[in-house]
This record gives structure tokens, C-alpha cells and sequence, in this order.
């Protein structure tokens, strides 16, 4: 069985600010037209997630928004409303 890339190829490492042995790998896979986001602990991948390239914009874009607002002290139905989602994926 052939073992893990420890790092990627093409792309970046980032260590988890609480947790230093924990860490998002993001790799480019131009050749598969994905980016694959990885969640590391220790040496250990514990799972990968596939981002096509034509989404890495959005995606982006959603990182870039920053975290959401304060949550409302009063309970009410715009606690529950942390943002619009597509749960569908997109088709080009």
C-alpha cells in the first residue's frame, strides 16, 4: 500500500492556531482540475474534500467575508440564520 504524501507538491501547509500538530493542507491538482483540502493530525490525514478549480474563487471569497457577526444576546429566529446556502452544487 503506497504511503501519504507528507507534503504537497504544489501548494500550501497551515498549522491549526490551538492545536500546532493539527493541519490544513491545500494541494493543486491542475491535471484533475481540483484542489484538494486536507485535515491533518500529526502524520495521520483524516479526511480530503475535493474542491473543483472553477470554485476556488467562491471559495475564497467566502474565507474572505470573515467570521460572522456577534450572536444576538435575545433568542429569535435570526439566531439561527448564520448565512445563505447552496446545498446543490453548481453546474457549468
Amino acid at each position: 500500500m503506497p504511503g501519504a504524501n507528507p507534503l504537497p507538491k504544489q501548494g500550501d501547509v497551515f498549522f491549526d492556531n490551538q492545536r500546532p500538530d493539527r493541519s490544513l493542507r491545500i494541494s493543486r491538482h491542475p491535471d484533475a482540475g481540483v484542489v484538494v483540502l486536507s485535515i491533518w493530525n500529526g502524520g495521520v490525514c483524516q479526511g480530503t474534500f475535493q474542491l473543483p478549480c472553477d470554485h476556488v474563487d467562491l471559495f475564497v471569497e467566502a474565507l474572505r467575508h470573515g467570521p460572522p457577526p456577534a450572536a444576538v444576546t435575545q433568542p429569535g429566529p435570526e439566531v439561527f440564520r448564520t448565512g445563505e446556502y447552496n446545498t446543490q452544487p453548481t453546474i457549468a
